[in-house]
């Protein structure tokens, strides 16, 4: 759609507004992806049966993006097709609401009391954005699985850091979890994510709390592993967290794991390395193109 005939001056607000809602429906869609390892582009059914080798699939997110859910429900899809027995494990829900999620997957719950689950979990993000997988899961009995921390010692460990933890809160978490955050770490996230306050003085604690997250994820997806070594789990998390270095990924230890990112900021297809991921998906429009 151009913009001749429609004069925006002054309303430059107003005009980007209209721009992004031509885009959301204009009906772009992700049908590519660049293979990280020899730079060549590859489309999404390559892709998915490229990943499709290892016990756990990451497909990161920025959590608003529809083209994102929709990739992530077509590697779903095309895991199952190939024989797959699938969970999905997903960072919009906390652990204490598993059994919420298991009820779900076996139709004993309504969809308006998931709506209510989901929505005290993830309460920032519309329920519409992520309703095809839900649904999906449900239709086919899919697991789905809570990887988050509570965000009650999530908010505590942000505000205070760690050392605030008290031995009543660290029984909320695995046992397992390391609660140390190394030099390395804080470097790290200073230089990829400028956004992250940095330059605040609770910037340790930040760093802290968004490690502990990652932790608890990667302890809660290797404690389904050992349980079920025949599945393969898609985990759904924000491409930060599902990014390898600096995320989720890096505390799996030894388990096998594949990366599929979308760009988000401060990565794109300039600046990637497999120290990322295995692939990035190739957006058709992207703002983070003018950034």
């Amino acid at each position: 759609m151009g913009s001749r005939g429609l004069n925006y001056s002054g309303r430059p607000l107003q005009a980007l507004m209209i721009l992004l809602i031509s885009i959301v429906f204009s009906g772009c869609s992700i049908t590519q992806a660049l293979r990280i390892e020899d730079r060549t582009t590859v489309d999404i059914r390559t892709m998915i049966d490229e990943v499709g080798t290892v016990p756990v699939v990451f497909v990161g997110e920025r959590h608003d993006a529809y083209e994102h859910h929709r990739v992530q429900l077509e590697v779903i899809k095309g895991l199952q097709a190939k024989g797959k027995t699938l969970a999905i494990g997903m960072e919009m829900f906390e652990g204490s609401s598993q059994k919420a999620l298991d009820a779900w997957s076996a139709g004993r719950m309504t969809t308006n009391e998931f709506k209510n689950v989901y929505q005290w979990n993830w309460r920032n993000v519309p329920y519409w954005l992520y309703e095809d997988i839900f649904s999906y899961a449900r239709e086919n009995h899919i697991p789905i699985i809570a990887l988050n921390a509570p965000r009650e010692i999530v908010t505590k460990v942000s505000r205070l850091g760690i050392s605030s933890l008290t031995d009543a809160d660290k029984r909320l978490l695995p046992p397992e979890v390391d609660t140390d955050v190394s030099e390395t770490y804080l470097d790290f996230i200073r230089s990829a994510y400028w956004s992250h306050g940095r330059a605040s003085d609770n910037f340790r604690s930040i760093c802290e709390a968004q490690m502990l997250r990652n932790r608890v994820m990667a302890s809660r997806i290797r404690d389904y592993h050992q349980q079920n070594q025949q599945s393969v789990m898609v985990v759904i998390a924000g491409g930060g967290h599902a990014r390898e270095k600096g995320g989720v990924p890096a505390e799996l230890g030894k388990l096998p794991f594949k990366i599929i990112l979308p760009p988000i900021p401060g990565l794109n297809a300039k600046s990637i390395s497999s120290e990322d991921t295995n692939f990035l998906l190739e957006e058709p429009f992207s703002l983070l193109d003018w950034l």
